[in-house]
């Protein structure tokens, strides 16, 4: 799209469209075009922006530039992202171990007592380090501590305790973390 602009009001006198590969003049375009009062631009886009410039006769987006300069995240906002991709990380890591169809098929009791229990307690494991994750977003007071709050998923099907573990615990190991 072509577009002649009087320099002083920035009202628009003129607009065509282009054509791909066509390069025209200011003159070609608009005969009375007069340098000295007018702009001259092509957008690469077949309209015209609400909020515009026209910049080495190139018609600029002053609206998307704004935009995008006022994504700054919040830390509520960080944090909300950032639990979120620890659940979608969670989720998919789960879904290596055990798929959903296995799930469904403990919970239908298709599954002997133990395969049950060692099902059950990598769920367990899973949703125990998701509270750890969400508990530390909460805690953390700027992005650079978000970022670096790391998820430590279970890597493999937690098998049950062998002579009866209380049946809250996570596994045959717990791993106490100091405070840093």
């Amino acid at each position: 799209m072509y577009l002649v602009i009087d320099k002083r009001s920035k009202t628009i006198l003129h607009m065509s469209n282009s054509f791909p590969g066509e390069e025209k003049a200011a003159k070609d375009v608009f005969p009375e075009f007069d340098p000295a009062t007018m702009d001259f631009g092509r957008s690469p886009e077949q309209y015209v922006p609400t909020e515009f410039a026209i910049e080495n006769g190139v018609v600029k987006n002053l609206a998307a530039l704004t935009a995008s300069v006022n994504l700054v995240e919040s830390i509520d906002q960080a944090r909300q992202r950032k639990l979120a991709q620890f659940s979608d990380a969670s989720f998919a890591a789960r879904r290596e171990l055990i798929p959903d169809h296995e799930l469904i098929n403990a919970a239908l009791g298709i599954y002997d007592a133990e395969r049950v229990q060692s099902i059950r307690r990598t769920v367990e494991a899973f949703r125990n380090e998701y509270h750890r994750l969400a508990a530390a977003v909460g805690k953390a007071g700027s992005p650079g501590e978000l970022e670096a709050i790391k998820a430590s998923f279970p890597k493999s099907v937690v098998q049950p305790v062998v002579g009866g573990a209380a049946p809250n615990t996570v596994g045959a190991q717990i791993v106490l973390r100091a405070k840093s």
